[in-house]
């Protein structure tokens, strides 16, 4: 397991609004782990390297987190080509399947933004009950 990883401040953000929102809601807020957030950036770069939004081997990064953390439930959402933190999180409360991520049963996150060569963001954010 990694325990290093060095947030950016739209990782922050990111974080932050998503917990925002669940307390808006009536739900707990979400603590961070490390190594969440590396898995997510490991999808980030997978993305970039094929050049594609995509959920592929996400019974893999599911298997790492039950195996690793102990996790009971993954959820995982992703974006790409925005460029602030409350533009991806906006996106993501307006789409239904995104929404009902950020309003699961879950208990810890991680987040992970990383750019491709032309500049473009990639975003996993991924959910986890332990």
């Amino acid at each position: 397991m990694n325990n290093n990883y060095t947030y950016s401040q739209i990782e922050l953000d990111i974080a932050d609004l998503v917990n925002q929102y669940r307390v808006s809601k009536g739900l707990n807020s979400l603590e961070k782990i490390n190594h969440i957030s590396n898995v997510s950036e490991g999808h980030d770069d997978y993305m970039i390297s094929i050049n594609t939004l995509t959920h592929a081997l996400f019974a893999q990064r599911e298997e790492n987190l039950r195996t690793t953390l102990g996790a009971v439930a993954v959820g995982e959402n992703i974006a790409c080509n925005f460029s602030t933190a409350q533009s991806v999180v906006t996106a993501w409360i307006n789409s239904p399947a995104h929404k009902a991520n950020m309003e699961g049963n879950y208990t810890h996150f991680g987040i992970a933004v990383r750019t491709n060569p032309e500049g473009k963001m990639y975003f996993t954010n991924m959910f986890v009950r332990k």
